[in-house]
């Protein structure tokens, strides 16, 4: 045995350098293809593996030749120089071995499970890093809870629900009352003294229109908090299956970049051996190009609706949604109707709102009352001829009605409620023409789209799979040519692709239909 050196540590060092460099190449070349929008992991691996296979070979048999000669000398040094080269050419044919077999199994492994190795297994198998973002699972009723429940919106309705609760204890507000002091010469020549206090307040159905004026705000205030949720649920569906929609189309794109891929490495054999021209090596590389091309701008666009997915629950977890089916259905117990929409309920109260301000603004012509109370003290000779030298108190009541003589601004302010309650009843009918317009329009558009769905599931997707898979038997049997299959499979491909549109559009019609009836 050779026994462990500083000269042997000093190799271990070098190891670790060009172990590691050879792995970030082959991660690099990894993270590019992902990057320029191959998807297919497999496809990534063997083509990034086949493109650097020559410069890891290059790096791992240039530093092992150049340590070759110390490793096998016996001259002067030999017992220093001998530990350094066998640790390094010894390490370099396993580092080499794991960086071309074990790495790729590992990147494929680490992608499927969405997180990242970590840095001791990369130092020691001599790997480069790459990281992918794990995505949390969320189902579409665990969204709308976290959204009725984190929505910063439907908290700022709540808040000021809360507010116009905490204004109906204000209705019987009393105005400040009234204290007054005298001295002087008040009855006579004497000095003497008067103090009194006073209140003044309205007819009790003045208060009373107040606090129903109040309560019905507060209860439109509560009605809005439903309007908001019902909102909230309709734009949580939307952007939900929204992004099922680009999961199904980000399948397809990789399927069909699967095909085109093979496609393209068997055209580009044919050219080099001759037998095919030009032309078919440009149709393969046009067509990668586009789903390329499409496979990115799909990826722009789950982005952006990962972001505003993410305002809508107010939370920074980046989730993924999951269904069962793609398609969404019609269950048996959801009744279509528009009379218990929450905003046909909102312009409702809305009318009783109008009414109660109008009652309050008739009530405040009534007279206001004023209690005043005084207490004084008379010095010399009273009323009845008695002396009185000041210790004596006389008191008195005093009731006042505050007459509104001058009553035009107030009249104003009746006719200006009257008003506003013709736009309540107003803006209430504009509402319910409104959602049985939006109502016969979606159930139409539902009705069309359905039965688009249903001629791609019982018609168009079975010919589409019978076209792919008899193309597929047909050019490996020599009797179409490739030109011919790619027409095919396009074909086949556009089927598919339209199907998801059509459940697409489905699912928005449906979404939009229980939105504006009152079905859940």
């Amino acid at each position: 045995g050779m026994p462990f050196s500083i000269s042997a540590g000093v190799g271990f060092i070098a190891l670790f350098g060009v172990a590691v460099l050879n792995g970030i190449v082959l991660i690099a070349e990894f993270n590019r293809l992902k990057a320029s929008g191959l998807q297919n992991l497999k496809e990534i691996v063997l083509l990034g593996t086949t493109v650097r296979l020559r410069p890891v070979l290059m790096t791992a048999f240039v530093a092992s030749l150049g340590f070759l000669p110390m490793a096998i000398s016996n001259g002067a040094g030999a017992e220093v120089q001998r530990p350094l080269a066998t640790v390094v050419i010894g390490g370099l044919m396993i580092a080499t071995f794991l960086t071309l077999f074990v790495l790729p199994i590992l990147y494929m492994m680490f992608e499927k499970i969405g997180k990242k190795p970590s840095l001791p297994i990369l130092l020691l198998l001599g790997l480069g890093s790459f990281s992918a973002q794990a995505q949390t699972p969320i189902t579409l009723e665990v969204a709308m809870d976290t959204a009725l429940k984190n929505n910063l919106l439907v908290k700022n309705e709540q808040l000021i629900a809360n507010y116009q609760k905490a204004l109906t204890k204000t209705a019987k507000a009393l105005p400040q009352a009234t204290v007054t002091a005298e001295l002087g010469q008040i009855n006579s020549v004497y000095f003497d003294s008067k103090i009194g206090i006073g209140q003044s307040f309205s007819f009790p159905k003045v208060y009373q229109t107040q606090q129903n004026l109040l309560n019905a705000e507060w209860q439109r205030s509560v009605l809005a908090i439903n309007v908001r949720e019902t909102e909230l649920r309709k734009q949580v569906s939307q952007v939900f299956y929204e992004l099922v929609y680009l999961q199904e189309k980000r399948r397809l794109l990789q399927f069909a970049d699967t095909l085109y891929t093979a496609f393209y490495k068997r055209a580009e054999l044919r050219l080099a051996k001759g037998e095919s021209n030009i032309l078919e090596k440009a149709t393969a590389e046009t067509q990668l190009g586009q789903i390329t091309t499409q496979l990115k701008q799909l990826q722009y666009d789950a982005e952006a609706l990962q972001w505003q997915f993410q305002l809508l629950l107010n939370s920074t977890t980046l989730f993924q949604p999951t269904v069962t089916a793609y398609k969404i259905s019609l269950t048996a117990d959801q009744k279509l109707g528009l009379n218990d929409h929450p905003y046909l309920r909102w312009l409702r109260q809305q009318q009783q709102v109008a009414e109660a301000s109008f009652q309050v603004e008739k009530a405040r012509l009534l007279p206001n009352v004023s209690l005043l109370y005084t207490n004084g003290s008379i010095r010399g000779t009273g009323a009845d001829n008695q002396l009185y030298t000041g210790f004596h108190r006389f008191q008195s009541v005093q009731l006042g009605l505050g007459i509104p003589i001058f009553a035009a601004a107030q009249k104003a302010q009746i006719n200006s409620a009257k008003v506003q309650k013709l736009v309540a009843e107003s803006n209430y009918a504009i509402g319910v023409q409104s959602l049985q317009s939006q109502f016969q329009t979606s159930q139409a558009n539902y009705q069309k789209y359905l039965n688009t769905v249903a001629y791609f599931e019982n018609t168009a997707l079975a010919n589409a799979q019978l076209i792919m898979s008899t193309a597929n038997q047909q050019l490996y049997a020599g009797n179409i040519n490739y030109l011919e299959w790619v027409l095919l499979i396009n074909q086949a491909t556009t089927v598919r692709n339209d199907y998801v549109e059509a459940i697409k559009n489905l699912n928005t019609a449906l979404i939009q239909l229980q939105y504006v009836s009152s079905g859940k």
